[in-house]
Formats: C-alpha cells, structure tokens, sequence
C-alpha cells in the first residue's frame, strides 16, 4: 500500500477575483489566502485521504514557509521524511480564482528546482508498488528517477503537467494522466492523432499501457493499450474554486490503485473525491476530510464499443 508521489510542494496564494485582469489592468480582490500547495504536495494529500501509504519526495524552502509545508503535510498523513530543505526558498505559486471557479496559475520554482533523483531514496523504492510523478521539477530529475523506478520494479506514473512544450520519452512511464490539451500537446509531440479520432490507439500511440484523460465536467476516459475506451463521467456538484482538482483526481486515483482497487473502480472514487473538493476554496485545504472511499458511486462507468 506503499505510494511514492516525488515533485512539488509550494506556497498557495489565491485571491478571489469577479474577473481575470487585462493585460494593464488592475483589479481588487474580493479575498485571498495562503496555504500549502504544490502538485504533488497535493496528490500525496489526496492518496494519504483515500488510504494509501503516501510518501512525499520533494524540496521545501530554507525558509519559514518550507517548515510550515512540512509541518502541515504531515498533519493530515502524509510521511515527509524524504522532504528536505533546499538552499532556495519556498516555491510559489500565485493563484486567481474567477467566481465561475475557474483559475489561473503561475509559479515561481523556488526550491522545487533543486530536486534531483538521487533525492528518492533507494529503500523506498523497494518498499513501493507505484511512483507518481509531475512536471513541476527539473525534467531530467522525472526522468531519472522513472528510469530508476523501472529498473527496480516500480510502476511509473506521470502527471504530465504543466505540459513541457516538447516531445517526452515515456520509456519508462506505465501510466499518464493530462488533461485534453496536454493530451494533445503529448500526441502532437509524438506524431499522433488528436484525442477523439481514434480514441482506443490513443495509448499505443504514446508507447503506453494506459493513458488518462482528464475533462473537466465531462468527466475522464481510460485509454488502456489494446482495450475500449471506457468513460468515467463527471460527478455534478456547484464547483466555487478548482485549483487542485486535477491533482485531488490524479492522487486519489493513483491511491485507490495502490490500495488494489481497480483502475475503473479507482477512477470512479477520484472521480468522487476531485468533485467534492471543488465545492469549496484552495486546493489541500479544499480535500474532503470526511471523504467515505466505500460509498457508492453516483454513476455507472460506461466503455465505448
């Protein structure tokens, strides 16, 4: 029940806004927060909430903030042992929130930057059944340490994301999981179809077992090497804030995984979880603390013939 999620940690801060500024323009918040954040930071939140063994591989800041990441990460399960201080300080991201729930995001490395592979110790990777990772560090830190995960028997996921801009060596990956656009950045980049032409080689075009496609409100499609499509639909909630649903999706799905369950069960839970923590403000601090992983789904996952 083991999951290594190795990435960022940063420092959220969101400001609630009626509108995105203009290029020029300046706006009043009608709010604002600071929080723990960063993509792995938060998927390792969301494994830990659904019942996996998360351990977290990251570079906190020297600073105050770095502690502070640490402390509260372990608050809520997640094992921090292998965070470490960097010479930098915390990473940031800077958050707008629009009242319809969409966001905006732009971050500042800090730390994160510093992480390399040899920062994923070697007696963790022979306890753990998977490895999720994320583009918010150093590119060749993700692919050495998915290069050191295969060699050891590890199964590898990756969350694509923030997209490279470049064709990735998924030699090494098992699993993605993007969105729509970064899932036809990653076929443009490979010479592939974009998503919903052919969608059962979607995989095979990649050199993948599975590829995940995460929609919005249209909920999520399973590509597996060889298989039919099958659709996860969305669970329909009033969404106020989705910065770090995604990453409520990816760690919760790659945590049920972990746990056994499988990756259509898996994905209907994340499903579950990812809707919920849309319902309210900020990103770890939006995750249901109350989450019930046995509770029956809402919906039927349906394959595509």
């Amino acid at each position: 029940m083991t999951l290594l999620v190795m990435g960022s940690v940063n420092r959220d801060i969101t400001a609630q806004l009626p509108e995105f500024p203009q290029p020029g323009e300046t706006l009043l918040a009608t709010g604002s927060e600071t929080a723990t954040g960063g993509k792995s930071a938060n998927q390792a939140v969301a494994a830990a909430m659904v019942g996996a063994r998360a351990h977290l591989i990251a570079r906190c800041g020297s600073d105050a903030a770095g502690a502070e990441a640490v402390r509260s990460l372990r608050e809520v399960g997640v094992h921090v042992d292998a965070v470490t201080p960097g010479r930098a300080a915390q990473g940031t991201a800077f958050i707008a929130v629009r009242t319809d729930g969409e966001n905006t995001i732009v971050v500042v490395p800090g730390a994160n930057a510093e992480l390399r592979a040899q920062d994923c110790p070697q007696h963790l990777l022979e306890k753990a059944e998977w490895i999720l990772l994320s583009l918010e560090v150093p590119l060749a830190t993700v692919l050495e340490t998915a290069a050191r995960a295969r060699a050891a028997g590890v199964k590898v996921a990756l969350n694509a994301s923030p997209s490279p801009g470049q064709p990735l060596d998924l030699r090494d990956v098992d699993l993605v999981i993007v969105n729509e656009g970064e899932a036809a950045a990653l076929l443009a980049g490979a010479g592939a179809a974009e998503p919903g032409s052919q969608p059962e080689d979607l995989a095979a075009a990649l050199g993948l077992e599975t590829l995940i496609v995460t929609r919005g409100a249209a909920g999520a499609s399973i590509h597996a090497c060889g298989h039919a499509t099958v659709q996860v639909p969305s669970v329909v909630v009033q969404a106020v804030d989705t910065s770090g649903a995604g990453d409520a999706f990816t760690g919760a799905l790659l945590g049920r995984i972990t746990c056994g369950d499988s990756l259509e069960t898996a994905s209907a839970i994340a499903a579950r979880f990812a809707a919920s923590a849309t319902t309210r403000v900020g990103a770890q601090a939006s995750y249901p603390r109350d989450f019930q992983v046995d509770e029956p789904s809402v919906f039927t996952v349906a394959r595509d013939s």
